[in-house]
Parts: C-alpha cells; sequence; structure tokens
C-alpha cells in the first residue's frame, strides 16, 4: 500500500481489518472463559466482553475518523459526508468523504485513504433503485475505488466529486 495516498493503522484493507479484530476478541474470550471457568468471581466478565468489542468495532473507528489526518492538516475542508454504505467489501460500514480542492478522503474504520482529482481515471455515477454507487478506478495499489451508499446526502456529494474530476477543473 502506497503510504502517499493511505494513513491507516492496519496494513490490510476495510474488511480485512474488521474480520481480524473481530476474530483477535473472538479468541480472547474464548480463551478467558475457558480459564475463568470455574471461577465465580468473574461473572460479569461477558458484559466487559462486549463493551470492549463494541468500543473497538464502533466507537473507536467513529472517534479516529473524528480527528484530523494528515491528509486534513494543510487543506480546507470544502464538503464533508458521514455515512453508512459498503466499501471494499465490507457492508454497514460507517464512512467518513473529505472533499479538498484537489482531491477527496474517505475515512472508514481504521483507514483514510487519499484521492487525488487527477490520479481517477473515470469516475462513474450509477443509480440504483436503493442506492448510488461511486466508481472511481485510480490504479493505486488496495486503495478504495467504489463506495455504495443509499442516502440522498451520498448522491449530492457524488455530483460534487463528478464536478470536481471533470477536466477543466483541474
Amino acid at each position: 500500500m502506497d503510504k502517499k495516498y493511505s494513513d491507516s493503522l492496519m496494513p490490510s484493507g476495510i474488511g480485512t481489518s474488521f474480520c481480524l479484530i473481530l476474530a483477535a476478541f473472538i479468541a480472547a474470550g474464548a480463551a478467558a472463559g475457558f480459564l475463568l471457568n470455574d471461577s465465580d468471581d468473574f461473572q460479569q466478565l461477558g458484559g466487559i466482553s462486549l463493551l470492549a468489542v463494541f468500543l473497538a468495532l464502533l466507537a473507536g473507528p467513529a472517534l479516529y475518523n473524528k480527528r484530523k489526518s494528515r491528509f486534513e492538516k494543510d487543506r480546507e475542508v470544502l464538503e464533508e459526508y458521514n455515512g453508512a454504505g459498503t466499501i471494499q467489501g465490507l457492508r454497514g460500514v460507517f464512512f467518513r468523504l473529505l472533499i479538498y480542492e484537489d482531491g477527496i478522503e474517505i475515512r472508514a474504520f481504521y483507514h483514510r485513504y487519499f484521492i487525488p482529482y487527477n490520479r481517477i481515471q473515470k469516475l462513474s455515477i450509477r443509480e440504483n433503485n436503493f442506492s448510488t454507487v461511486l466508481n472511481f478506478p485510480t490504479g493505486i495499489d488496495k486503495i478504495p475505488d467504489r463506495i455504495v451508499s443509499s442516502s440522498s446526502g451520498f448522491q449530492a456529494i457524488s455530483l460534487i466529486i463528478q464536478r470536481k474530476t471533470k477536466p477543466g477543473h483541474l
């Protein structure tokens, strides 16, 4: 993964990272259950484990993606969109799109990606019955090139990105 375009805590993609963290919590919970099976002192361990999973999978990424990234430090945010959809094969992911003068930033889970408009090879917006699909192949390895969301706000942000990628704009 090219560090010029990625500012992620984990080297794998969004879906893989989610599954790895979930598997780690399941394994840790199973290990704790086996080790503390006969102990009555840890009756609330299941609730504490569930809270830790909730924080790591939902609250943690939301807080992480509210903080400024290294891409945002020298740029002015023109538009921003917070929503849920599908990115890199992971459905139901909460993501954040930030529109800058020179590109877009995608924040999802513990990953942040910057895509300059001049790297987008061909932008297409397809509207289905229930969702909007934004395709933007870049040729950059392991960077998302497709986002699907069902919100009308996502439709509007897609049109802004389309205007920014027109040849005369750059």
